[in-house]
Formats: structure tokens, C-alpha cells, sequence
């Protein structure tokens, strides 16, 4: 991997199990809905370890819960109904509209945890972790939301969740988000 190489990586998918599964360790970088998995799970209580970076974090997607989505409710609807019927072919588009670089030539895993995940960003978040955001982030947690996210409004989810921090130049990717934290993650 390009950050911490000397580091052991394991890379798994945002499904609902997965935090259950995760083997010790010293850091954990989570994406998009993988944050979200992650600040839901702190919410309940879930260990976790101590240093967490978490990029493109929010506390809820739908932008009718103005916590920092820009998508509606509907349009994830409709993008769990294409799922639904084309997984690859709404996973592709969903790649270029949110500027996520080359789209993936197969389902990164099972097209039912893809509509599970979609089912979560269009829901509200639950009111435990309304209060655990905004709280602010616990000691030893970064988070990082680009500046011109096309998915979030980075101002609104560093309010949503205080000690965000905004990458100027950042949009939805994991490699920009990663490339502007301020201390390396060999580092941390």
C-alpha cells in the first residue's frame, strides 16, 4: 500500500458484520460508509481501537437530515432499485459521479450488502449517534472530508461532527483524503 508500507494492511468490506470481525489492531481507516459503520458501532459501544482515521465521514447521507449529505433520499432509493436490477452497471455510474477513479470491473462484494449499505444511507441516523458525534471526535480519532466532496458538504459534517477537518483540495477519494492528513500515518 502507498501509506504505511511498511505496515500490515486488511482491507475489508463496509458490511454490517464486519466491526463484529476485525482482528486486533493499531489503526483503523474507514471510508465513506465504512465511517459510518464505524461512528454508528462507537455509538453502541463496540470496541474499537484507539487510533481511528476516518475519511468522508457523516453522521447521516440523505441531505434531508442536513448533516452533510448532498444526495437525497430518493436518489438513494433509486440507485438501491438499480442495484437491484444492474449491480455493476449503478455501481459503475455511481464510480464517475462521485469522481471515484476507474470503475470496478466486478462487484467489490455481494450485491445484497451493496443494498444493505444503501438501505443505512438512506435512513436518519440513530439518536445514540446523533449525540455520540456530536460530542466530537474521541482522543486519538482524525477525520477528513474533501473540500469539494460531490457527495458531502465538508463544512456541514465538520458541524455535524466537531474536529473534522476539511481537505481543500480533496474531493470523495481515499487517496487524496489520506494524502492530506497532516500527521503521516506511520506516525500516528
Amino acid at each position: 500500500m502507498q501509506f504505511a508500507p511498511a505496515a500490515t494492511h486488511t482491507c475489508f468490506a463496509p458490511t454490517p458484520r464486519t466491526l463484529e470481525q476485525l482482528p486486533p489492531a493499531d489503526l483503523l481507516v474507514a471510508w465513506s460508509l465504512g465511517a459510518w459503520r464505524v461512528l454508528e458501532a462507537a455509538s453502541r459501544g463496540v470496541p474499537l481501537p484507539r487510533r481511528v482515521i476516518l475519511l468522508a465521514p457523516f453522521v447521516a447521507f440523505a441531505s434531508e437530515y442536513q448533516l452533510g449529505g448532498r444526495c437525497s433520499a430518493t436518489q438513494v432509493r433509486f440507485l438501491s432499485r438499480w442495484v437491484q436490477r444492474d449491480p455493476l452497471a449503478a455501481l459503475k455510474d455511481f464510480h464517475f459521479r462521485a469522481d471515484l477513479g476507474p470503475p470496478p470491473s466486478a462487484l467489490p462484494y455481494e450485491a445484497a450488502d451493496l443494498l444493505e449499505g444503501l438501505e443505512r444511507l438512506g435512513e436518519d441516523a440513530p439518536p445514540e449517534m446523533r449525540r455520540f458525534a456530536a460530542a466530537g471526535l474521541p482522543s486519538g480519532w482524525t477525520a477528513i472530508v474533501g473540500a469539494n466532496d460531490p457527495l458531502l458538504d465538508a463544512p456541514v459534517v465538520c458541524a455535524s461532527l466537531p474536529g473534522t477537518t476539511i481537505a481543500p483540495n480533496a474531493r470523495h477519494g481515499v487517496a487524496a483524503l489520506l494524502a492530506a492528513i497532516q500527521t503521516p500515518i506511520h506516525a500516528l
